[in-house]
Formats: structure tokens, sequence, C-alpha cells
């Protein structure tokens, strides 16, 4: 009888490496690197952004008229609301034209307080010691998106489920554009508002290759890993709160817990993608 169960196969991180760093309200940009490097897993910064900087962007994202809801499986139909554009499975220049229209949204999220994103952007830039340019991917004279603000409304175990973000940078419909020069993706999360007990990230420490991505039907996508093939490997959660900046490999599976729901308050993620290009760029894009 032939064997059909399918397996997740791809390379893990030592054990020493596949673990969380905290610090509280002061971001080490060394420990940055070393998620970029695939020396760290994930680094959580407590108390990255001020109560009353998350108040304002929380304020100014539920009374947007500019945000745009996607269908799927969430509450009443939709599975989530954003504002900003995403890269994933469009033509780059698709992608990069609805970054540009989506530009005065973003900022206005921001209105009457400080971007975080942008905080954070400027103190990688001093490189660890040598200061390296930290700017948005681009092609064609047109640029990434700054960053991304979204509302997941998952009903089942995850908000997000189970995935990896570097098999989305592969596909054909974006081979003129630059961020399909990265290796290795940080993913970059910044909580403006979260329940208590919600929204936490578990990591698996597996980075899947191409061959179980063609047998899972995944390539180019990523999305979704079944969780049940994520049982052999070790994983850790990653608690978050309100202001905390949270960065972490994103070739590792990786998926968002619903929680408990018991709150009111509605979960809120700033988000943007980085990599490292080469010793002196780093580029981000949504």
């Amino acid at each position: 009888m032939i064997n059909t169960t399918k397996r997740i196969t791809g390379m893990s991180l030592p054990e020493a490496a596949f673990r969380l760093h905290e610090t509280e309200k002061v971001l080490d940009v060394s420990k940055v690197f070393e998620v970029l490097s695939g020396k760290l897993a994930a680094y959580r910064i407590r108390k990255f952004v001020a109560g009353e900087v998350c108040s304002q962007i929380t304020e100014n994202f539920w009374t947007s008229t500019k945000k745009v809801s996607r269908p799927g499986v969430g509450d009443d139909g939709v599975e989530g609301y954003f504002i900003g554009a995403s890269h994933y499975g469009k033509p780059t220049r698709q992608y990069l034209e609805e970054a540009s229209g989506f530009e005065s949204a973003v900022q206005s999220v921001y209105a009457g307080t400080v971007n975080p994103g942008l905080l954070f952007k400027q103190a990688l830039a001093s490189g660890n010691g040598h200061t390296i340019e930290v700017r948005p991917a681009k092609s064609n004279g047109l640029s990434a998106g700054d960053s991304k603000a979204v509302h997941w409304t998952g009903t089942g175990t995850f908000l997000l489920e189970p995935h990896d973000d570097l098999a989305q940078l592969r596909g054909p419909e974006q081979s003129d554009f630059e961020i399909q020069e990265i290796k290795r993706v940080l993913a970059v999360n910044i909580y403006a508002e979260v329940p208590a007990s919600t929204g936490q990230v578990q990591i698996w420490n597996v980075e899947p290759d191409d061959e179980t991505r063609a047998e899972l039907g995944l390539i180019h996508v990523g999305f979704p890993y079944p969780p049940e093939l994520l049982t052999d490997f070790p994983d850790f959660i990653i608690p978050v709160e309100t202001g905390d900046l949270c960065l972490f490999n994103g070739n590792l599976v990786h998926g968002v817990l619903r929680g408990e729901t018991a709150s009111s308050r509605r979960r809120l993620l700033i988000t943007f993608f980085m990599g490292q290009k080469n010793d002196h760029e780093v580029i981000w894009w949504t």
C-alpha cells in the first residue's frame, strides 16, 4: 500500500536561536538584526508605543471611511478590515499603484499623533553601529506602501491560519520586484489595540521547503498549513498587549490565535514586512 500521508519538511533554526527575546520600551537594534539574519526567532518590545498614541491610531482607524473589507470566514462573512495595500498575489505594478492610492488613507491613520512604524524604521537605520539605508521596495519609479492597518475577524482557533511569509515573494507575477531578492522576511507587527488574551502569535520551528509547498498546493502562497501537520515541531507563543512591537522570522510557519473573545475591544494591528537586501540596505513592503 502506498503511504499518502502528507508532512511538512524544511529547515529549522538551531535550538538556541528558536526563542523569544523581550525588552520593555527600549529597542535593541542588534536584536532586530539577529532576527533578520536568522540568529533569533522573535523579538518583542513591550510598551514600545505609548497608550495615547495607540488610542489615537485606533480612533482614526475606526472613524475612517477608507477601510476596506475582505470577504471570507469571519463576522458576517467578512474576514477582516484594512487600510493599506497588500502585495499578496498581485502583479507588481498593481500592488504599487494600490499602495500609492492608499497613501493618504494610511497617513490619516496617524493623524494627530506619530507613526510608530516610521520611528522603528528610523531607529533601524542606525544599522547596529553603521548607517544603512532603510527604504521602501521599489519598481519602475513606484514605491511600496508605508504600512497597513488590519483588523481580523476570524471565528475559528486562528484569526490568521498558520502560514509562512516567504512563499508569497516568489510569484511569477512579481518577477520584476526587488522583494524577490529577499532570503528572510522580517514580519513587523505593532499592536494599537489588543483585548486581553487575544491575538497571540504562535510560531513553529520549521521553514517549509518547496517540496512541502508543492505537496500541499501552496507554491507561491504559503497559506494555510494544516495545524495537525505541525504538532511534531517545537513551537512557542508570543503574548501580545496594546503598545507592543513584535518582530519575528516570517520564514517560519506562524499563525495568529483568536484567544479569548469576551472583551468588547477590537484588535487592531499595524503591520509591514522587511528584509535585508544586502549589507547596506533594508527594504520594506506591505
